[in-house]
């Protein structure tokens, strides 16, 4: 099936999460993870020489990626409140819309921002879910938690 439009995904954020109580503050940790973890993409593509350049697909012998290889990403809520979200029904609903993906076994306990997901695509939809009023003006939230690296 074909991606939403972000205009739609926007729409659908602020009807179900924007207007829920205790989950603006989860939603400045999530975009700010988001746009973290694309500037983090897109200076490994420089310094592995660009996807086409680099090392894409061959890590060193020990299966780690090498220089411009994504690989993915958790999201650790440190906060209780940013945890207390990932419980939450519709944030999960979000984090599935936006293409992250649940913990994969039991091995696994946060979910992950998959590594297909380019710089583009992550700043897209950090800014799909950026605090805006309902008025549609932005707003100027306080600085979000930083990600955990």
């Amino acid at each position: 099936s074909e991606p939403p439009s972000w205009a739609w995904l926007w729409g659908w954020i602020l009807c179900h999460l924007l207007l829920s109580p205790g989950l603006a503050g989860p939603l400045r940790w999530l975009e700010n993870c988001l746009r973290r973890v694309a500037g983090d993409r897109e200076e490994d593509g420089e310094q592995g020489g660009g996807e086409l350049g680099g090392l894409r697909g061959r890590g060193p012998a020990d299966g780690a990626p090498g220089p411009g290889v994504s690989h993915p990403v958790p999201l650790v809520p440190l906060m209780e409140e940013n945890e207390d979200a990932m419980e939450d029904r519709r944030f999960r609903s979000l984090l599935r819309r936006l293409g992250l993906r649940p913990p994969a076994s039991e091995q696994e306990s946060f979910w992950r921002i998959p590594a297909a997901l380019t710089p583009q695509q992550l700043r897209r939809a950090a800014a799909s879910i950026a605090h805006r009023s309902p008025s549609g003006s932005p707003q100027d939230p306080p600085e979000p938690p930083r990600c955990p690296q």
